[in-house]
C-alpha cells in the first residue's frame, strides 16, 4: 500500500512539472510572437506601396527541397526581382550560407535565379556568411555598409528580421514574399512549427547579446 502511494505521489509530481513546463513553453512562444509581431506595420505586400531604398536584402534558405528548387526560396527571389524591376532598389544582396559540409552554397543558386528573372548580375551582391537571420542583418550594416534597406522574405521571417534590426539600431523595412503554392504537407508543417520557435530564439539572441559569427569578413 505504501509503495502504491509513493508511485501515485511520484506520478502527480511528474504531471505537475510536465504541465508547468508546457505552460511556460506556450507562454514563451506567445510572448515572443507578440514582441516580434509588433514590427508588422513596417512590412509591405505591394511593390507599388513600399518606399524605395538603395538596397534590398534577400534572406536565404536551403536551395532544394527534396529534388526540386525550394518553393519558399523561389518566392523570395521573385519578390526581390519585382522590387528591382519596379525601381525600388538598385542593389540586391543575397544573404545565405556556404555549407560545404552539406554540399551546397546558397549564393550561386540565388544569384542565378535572379539573373533568370531579369536582374543584371552587376546589381547582385553575394553574402555567403549570412548563416542566420541575425548574421545577415548585422552584416548588411557592418560589412556591406547599408543601414537603411529593404528585407525580403515571407512575413513571419521578415517580422523576426525587423525585430533583430531594431534592437541593433539598424533601419530596415520589409517586403513580403508570397506564400508559395504547391508546398508538400511536410514542408507546410515544418514551416508552421519553425516560425514560433525561431521567434523565441530571436528573443534569446537579443537577451544574451549574440553577435554575428563573421562580423567583418566578406
Amino acid at each position: 500500500m505504501n509503495r502504491a502511494r509513493r508511485i501515485s505521489r511520484t506520478r502527480r509530481v511528474i504531471l505537475f512539472w510536465t504541465a508547468a513546463a508546457l505552460i511556460a513553453a506556450v507562454e514563451a512562444v506567445l510572448t515572443a510572437g507578440w514582441l516580434v509581431g509588433k514590427t508588422s506595420a513596417r512590412i509591405y505586400a505591394s511593390v507599388n506601396d513600399i518606399p524605395a531604398r538603395e538596397a534590398g536584402m534577400v534572406l536565404g534558405c536551403p536551395v532544394y527541397s527534396g529534388s526540386r528548387f525550394n518553393p519558399v526560396l523561389a518566392g523570395r527571389l521573385q519578390a526581390a526581382a519585382e522590387l528591382y524591376h519596379a525601381g525600388k532598389v538598385k542593389t540586391l544582396v543575397v544573404s545565405g550560407a556556404d555549407a560545404p559540409e552539406r554540399f551546397y552554397n546558397e549564393i550561386p543558386a540565388m544569384t542565378q535565379a535572379l539573373i533568370e528573372l531579369g536582374v543584371p548580375e552587376d546589381a547582385i551582391v553575394g553574402d555567403s556568411k549570412g548563416l542566420r537571420t541575425l548574421d545577415s542583418i548585422l552584416r548588411m550594416r557592418d560589412v556591406f555598409g547599408y543601414d537603411d534597406f529593404i528585407t525580403v522574405s515571407q512575413r513571419d521571417h521578415v517580422e523576426r528580421a525587423l525585430y533583430l534590426a531594431d534592437h541593433h539600431g539598424i533601419s530596415t523595412i520589409g517586403f513580403e514574399a508570397g506564400i508559395p503554392s504547391g508546398l508538400y504537407p511536410d514542408e507546410w508543417l515544418f514551416s508552421s512549427m519553425r516560425a514560433p520557435l525561431s521567434n523565441v530564439k530571436a528573443i534569446l539572441d537579443v537577451a544574451i547579446g549574440r553577435r554575428a559569427k563573421y562580423p567583418a569578413e566578406r
